[in-house]
């Protein structure tokens, strides 16, 4: 098996279903517990000279809701991607010993929840996230997106991660309210489907309660570069807030046996409109292409790491006499190969890439484009023995100005609003006196919610809530409608799961 599809699969065919739409409560339990089995025992299938990446800030945790011109066009650039396993995640139980936001999602077995709004909760995030992750299906099987469970992951290699997480916050030296001038609220993502939405009370020095929403937001990002680090893979940050965090907390970090030198790639790379998961499929293997994006990791490959200048001269130098050729060739070949036979065509857009290239002393220049060999300074000697050779970490697309909005589906933007302390009813803000983030500054009883995005792919009103006769449930007991949205009884759904 590659993936939770397979599971999926093997599972609604033994039963004869197509979907989990009416699937008993006792069996949706009994699938859960298959997903846990298939991602405890699953090694992802990832090749070292695919240049793998991990796109950090959303875009690998919901790679299903993927559908913006720059993150598909990403994929022809790259062998393979690393993406965070929706159905492993949503049954894991160690998400529940992990550290998330209050809005994060609910997951499985939320211990608020009785066993049938579990259910009803399960139902809607499988009805509503499947049709997504099916669309995915080509790229999956082809091996260029390769999920693997990430919740397990934070708990298992949580002191790890939290080592990370301080080492990053002590070299985060911003002033906090310079930070949210230089960054919304809704920039900030914070767990895999939120971003920003922070609670604040009014203060006319928010800073400490700023420190705070960046401690979330930095927590997130040690969670997904650490498990970029760990499979191998470069860590890419498409938005301009894992940049940050790149730039300032993990650069400083490197040992002294590695050397840091920062390129940009002038010469834009094309973006691509009209693509689909299946396209992406077709074209990421058609010759022309796949010779593009080899000659590509080549050319940084040799790139020198010892001296700025003597760097920024054969950047230039390469971009002059192989990539510019290379990048016509690439452009040629999609108005005259696969793209242009199968619909899809240039944006007019194109984007760059932001690199970090280095090279460890004793080993050799590593052989991505966009790359830091750390050489495995925060994970554990467990992680460290599964990891070979030299360690790709991050990099950077840059010179769009895409939100996720743009480029995820399901994403709501939620503006700042204030809310009264004792009947949480709306009121005005003082906006004579209003700090970074719309925080007021002037005290008051009432709090601020600043804005911020969220995923909906997981609440229960994304589907019709089931209508159960309360009086014939009273009156027949187990035998009345069971309350998860089945259409079955209850005593042959969800009694007796716990």
């Amino acid at each position: 098996m590659l993936s939770s599809l397979d599971v999926i699969d093997a599972f609604l065919t033994v039963r004869g279903e197509t979907n989990f739409a009416t699937v008993p409560g006792r069996e949706l339990d009994e699938f859960g517990e298959r997903v846990r089995e298939f991602s405890s025992a699953h090694t992802p299938a990832l090749d070292p000279n695919a240049h793998p990446i991990y796109l950090g800030g959303w875009p690998s945790a919901n790679f299903a809701l993927l559908g913006g011109d720059m993150i598909l066009s990403s994929l022809l650039y790259s062998g393979q991607v690393l993406v965070n396993d929706p159905i492993a995640d949503w049954f894991a139980t160690e998400q529940y010993r992990n550290e998330h936001m209050l809005g994060a999602r609910r997951g499985y077995c939320h211990p608020e929840d009785n066993m049938e709004a579990r259910m009803h909760r399960t139902r809607a995030y499988l009805n509503t996230i499947l049709p997504s992750l099916e669309a995915m299906r080509p790229l999956i099987e082809a091996g260029i997106v390769v999920p693997v469970a990430s919740e397990s992951f934070f708990f298992r290699e949580r002191a790890a991660i939290d080592t990370l997480r301080r080492g990053v916050t002590e070299r985060i030296t911003i002033n906090p309210v310079e930070y949210a001038h230089r960054f919304a609220a809704g920039a900030i993502a914070t767990d895999g489907n939120m971003r920003g939405y922070f609670t604040m009370a009014p203060d006319p020095d928010p800073s400490e309660q700023i420190r705070r929403a960046m401690g979330h937001g930095i927590r997130y990002f040690a969670r997904e570069y650490a498990l970029a680090s760990a499979y191998g893979v470069t860590y890419t940050a498409p938005f301009a807030h894992e940049r940050f965090l790149c730039e300032k907390g993990i650069s400083p970090i490197v040992g002294s046996s590695t050397r840091v030198v920062e390129a940009v790639l002038r010469s834009g790379l094309p973006e691509f409109h009209g693509l689909t998961p299946r396209l992406v499929r077709d074209i990421h293997d058609d010759d022309a292409f796949a010779d593009f994006r080899a000659r590509l990791h080549e050319v940084y490959q040799h790139t020198p790491t010892g001296d700025s200048a003597e760097t920024d001269a054969y950047v230039r130098d390469q971009e002059n006499a192989l990539l510019r050729p290379l990048i016509q060739r690439g452009e040629r070949a999609a108005s005259g190969g696969f793209i242009s036979r199968l619909g899809g065509a240039l944006s007019g857009n194109k984007w760059g890439i932001a690199a970090a290239l280095a090279a460890d002393l004793t080993i050799g220049t590593v052989g991505a484009a966009t790359a830091i060999n750390v050489g495995g300074a925060f994970l554990d000697d467990a992680v460290r023995r599964r990891r070979k050779g030299p360690h790709r970490i991050w990099s950077s697309l840059v010179r769009h100005n895409r939100s996720v909005n743009t480029e995820l589906t399901h994403v709501a933007h939620l503006p700042a609003s204030v809310a009264g302390v004792q009947k949480m009813e709306p009121v005005e803000p003082d906006t004579t006196k209003v700090g970074p983030w719309g925080i007021p500054a002037a005290p008051s009883m009432s709090y601020v919610v600043t804005a911020g995005e969220l995923i909906w792919d997981a609440d229960p009103r994304n589907l019709v809530e089931p209508v159960v006769d309360e009086e014939q449930r009273a009156r027949l007991g187990v035998y009345g409608q069971c309350r998860c949205g089945s259409g079955r009884k209850h005593k042959f759904c969800c009694a007796g799961l716990r």
